[in-house]
């Protein structure tokens, strides 16, 4: 029994020491493997291991630096691959991926940036507190403006003014448009110099073009009414209204934008305010806008990277001290005479004997040393820093140095008291990284690289050595820069012995000492960057800012042309396609068409009409012969126009023929085209037809907005006299815009008369489902008449 009991305690001992052991193997490994899934690039498998090694002892730094750095580079990891599926079109997969990098790294901001784009890229409208820079964006729509000019009309006109007065000419243009005019009594009215003739132009553009080319501007006195006054500096400082505007800059630093608003605009009310980096200005409406936009490119937040820095220091030192040494080098011989050294007088040498003189003999020792030491320093830090700031950090120790000065201000007499201070200085691996982000995804690294060490002393005065490098590299994002070669080596070799004997061959060994020291230190560096934001720079950045002359500012977007659809001087003619050549050729006079080669005849018929069809020519067209010297019709403005030919700026639906003549019974197809300045992707639209003389038969989609795979066509003839279409390219597909075949209607005739096929109802769509303005709609007429007996074998083409 007694045996047994002291057993127990024996085997409870063991399995406390065996379940020791076992948690000690269970953590070395699940720290390899944590190493090992590091060393394979797989960063999820890291940080989940290294979170189970911190859960289980959270005082280990080796675990918490592991974790941190698993979670910097698996949060970059997802974040590369979330831009990948994000150019890729997969949204809401760069979502996920993008939303495991910020968990994995919630400070890395870029990130956050492109996981708000995504949200907003596929929800509708965002939820959550306003941010500063939102309330920016909606505060530009709701700024308090000077009041604007509201003509009553704003349909474009055309204007001819062979002779008259410039105030008579701004005076039709009020009455045409309907707006009040008033002139600065200063202002004497004369006769132009020739005539001036507007075509199809809005009020604000025609007021601008004669203000630019007569040297007035005017003043909007009220939404009705505006005063003409001369353009001078001095009528612009009277009557031009001025406004305030505090511009709070998030990125940039005021003083520099400051700088460049007074290079480039010339005002002078202007003011910044440092403790809230914001800038006040004070002039005119347009030099407001102006500044804003330039603050708006100005004001980008920088690029900032994370460079994972390598830092290895190997320093081997080998000693060697061997051979016969004296612990004193001379030989002496010294009088003693007891008590204090005095001065000997002759009569006493007489009484001198071997016990006054003491004779020094140096020992003899023997030395056996040798010693190799190595010693490895690692450093791994990582350094975030912002593009065009100086980042350094350093790797050793605070080497004291005394400094003595002397005090002579409180002393007496000739005094002096020494004061003896230390200063302390780095000594070691100092690292200077100044990095540069271009937009191609490259990373310039201005780096400034010191090396040093203690080489001696001098008293009490430490010698120290430095080697130093500076340098540019270019790297791409993830690219790895290896430094190496910074080697310093030092070899001392010392031989001491007795003189003559030490000299003598082989034996010579026995009576010298050879003391041997090589100290190596050698460097090695690496440099990894990785972008983590880039500068907030968009398309809209890029474009110029059109501001007028120099004389007067005025603010006019990326862009002062207005689009009228004819190429402009430095504009390259797009290659033409043989389908769009015929199409430009069918549009010229008949005159002026290539004549087909003699005997040619066609043989597909597609130029024909159909069998008893007969194109008439449409309202204001020229006579079939006419010359090109001709006068043209005379051009009615726009406002007098009946509504059904007027035609509307940005998008235009017309039939192709405008007119035709068939026959009961024939079977005929008509196009419906379109001109568009605006892109276009979605044309719901609303057909309306007179049943009882044609009938729709079918509807095809044409090839503007794409071919049969981009494009979704769907259609309802339910109803008789009416056709529902909704056309709609697919996908995320950019829209359309120029000129084309939208749709061809295959119809039929059914009962003599005169029957007109008209689009009730187009409500275009744009990209992102944005309303675009209603479309100017030209109908089609089409006469149906009596069958005829077939008495001829050809068709017969009415003139």
């Amino acid at each position: 029994m007694e045996e047994r009991n002291g057993q127990r305690p024996r085997a409870l001992a063991l399995a406390l020491l065996s379940l020791l052991v076992f948690a000690s193997c269970s953590g070395y490994r699940s720290f390899r493997e944590a190493q090992y899934a590091e060393t394979a690039g797989d960063w999820d498998a890291a940080v989940l291991r290294y979170m189970e090694l911190v859960a289980e002892d959270p005082s280990d730094l080796r675990y918490r630096a592991g974790l941190l750095r698993a979670k910097t580079q698996a949060a970059h990891a997802h974040f590369e691959q979330g831009r990948k599926l994000q150019k890729a079109g997969r949204d809401r997969d760069a979502l996920l991926e993008m939303q495991r990098a910020v968990q994995l790294d919630p400070t890395n901001q870029y990130a956050l940036t492109e996981l708000e784009k995504i949200r907003t890229s596929i929800e509708s409208s965002g939820r959550g507190p306003k941010t500063i820079s939102q309330l920016k964006d909606e505060g530009r729509g709701s700024e308090p403006m000077p009041p604007t000019l509201n003509p009553r009309s704003d349909e474009p006109i055309t204007f001819d003014f062979p002779n008259a007065s410039f105030m008579e000419i701004y005076r039709a243009m009020g009455q045409a448009f309907g707006f009040n005019i008033v002139f600065d009594p200063r202002l004497r009215d004369a006769p132009l110099a020739g005539p001036i003739e507007l075509r199809e132009v809005t009020a604000l553009e025609g007021l601008e073009i004669l203000m630019q080319s007569l040297g007035h501007f005017y003043k909007v006195l009220d939404e009705q009414t505006i005063m003409i006054l001369q353009n001078t500096p001095a009528n612009r400082q009277a009557y031009e209204d001025r406004i305030i505007q505090t511009f709070f800059l998030s990125n940039a630093d005021v003083r520099d934008v400051l700088t460049i608003l007074r290079s480039l605009l010339a005002t002078r009310f202007i003011a910044a305010n440092e403790r809230l980096n914001a800038i006040v200005m004070m002039d005119s409406v347009e030099k407001v806008k102006v500044a804003e936009r330039i603050i708006e490119q100005a004001d980008k937040a920088k690029a900032e990277v994370v460079i994972d820095v390598e830092l290895l220091q190997i320093n081997t030192t080998k000693l060697q001290d061997l051979g016969f040494s004296l612990d004193a080098n001379s030989l002496g011989v010294r009088l003693d005479i007891g008590g204090e050294e005095v001065p000997l007088r002759m009569s006493d040498v007489e009484s001198l004997n071997q016990n006054n003189w003491l004779l020094t003999v140096p020992g003899f020792l023997f030395d056996f040393v040798k010693r190799s030491t190595d010693a490895q320093t690692l450093a791994k830090p990582q350094v975030r820093i912002t593009e065009g700031e100086e980042s350094s950090f350093s790797i050793g120790d605070r080497v004291p140095i005394p400094v003595t000065s002397f005090n002579t201000a409180n002393t007496a007499g000739s005094n002096v008291v020494p004061i003896t201070s230390y200063q302390y200085q780095n000594v070691g691996i100092e690292v200077n990284i100044t990095p540069r982000v271009h937009h191609n995804e490259e990373i310039s690294l201005e780096l400034d690289i010191e090396v040093s060490d203690l080489g001696g002393q001098i008293g009490d005065q430490p010698i120290i050595g430095s080697r130093n490098i500076q340098t540019s590299i270019r790297l791409r994002d993830g690219e790895t820069n290896f430094l190496a070669g910074l080697i310093r080596t030092t070899e001392s070799n010392t031989q001491e012995g007795i003189p003559g004997l030490s000299e003598i061959p082989v034996l010579g060994r026995l009576f010298s000492r050879k003391f041997t020291d090589n100290t190596r230190t050698d460097i090695v560096l690496t440099l990894t960057p990785h972008i983590i934001r880039r500068a907030d720079i968009r398309e809209e950045d890029l474009a110029p800012i059109w501001v007028g002359t120099e004389q007067n500012v005025v603010f006019r977007g990326s862009s002062p042309r207005i689009d009228s659809g004819i190429d402009g001087p430095f504009d390259e003619p797009a290659a033409e396609s043989d389908e769009t050549r015929q199409q430009l050729e069918e549009r010229l006079p008949p005159g002026l068409r290539d004549a087909p080669p003699e005997g040619d005849t066609s043989e597909d018929g597609e130029d024909e009409p159909p069998l008893g069809v007969e194109l008439v020519p449409p309202p204001g067209s020229p006579r079939q012969n006419a010359g090109l010297l001709e006068r043209p019709p005379r051009i009615v403005p726009a406002l007098f126009q009946p509504a059904s030919t007027r035609t509307d700026r940005e998008i235009e639906l017309s039939f192709s023929p405008q007119a035709l003549r068939a026959t009961v019974g024939d079977r005929f197809e008509a196009r419906l085209d379109v001109r568009s300045r605006t892109p276009l992707s979605h044309l719901p639209l609303r057909l309306r037809y007179d049943p009882e003389r044609i009938e729709v038969t079918a509807v095809r989609a044409e090839s503007f907005l794409g071919d049969q795979s981009e494009v979704s066509l769907m259609t309802d003839t339910s109803t008789p006299g009416t056709v529902i279409v909704g056309l709609s390219r697919l996908g995320d597909q950019a829209g359309v815009a120029g000129r084309g075949h939208l749709l061809a209607l295959e119809l039929q005739a059914v009962a003599p008369g005169t029957a007109t096929i008209t689009i009730e109802r187009a409500r275009p769509k744009g990209p992102e489902l944005e309303a675009l303005p209603a479309p100017a709609v030209r109908p089609l007429e089409i006469e149906v008449q009596e069958a005829e007996p077939p008495d001829r074998s050809e068709p017969e083409i009415v003139a």
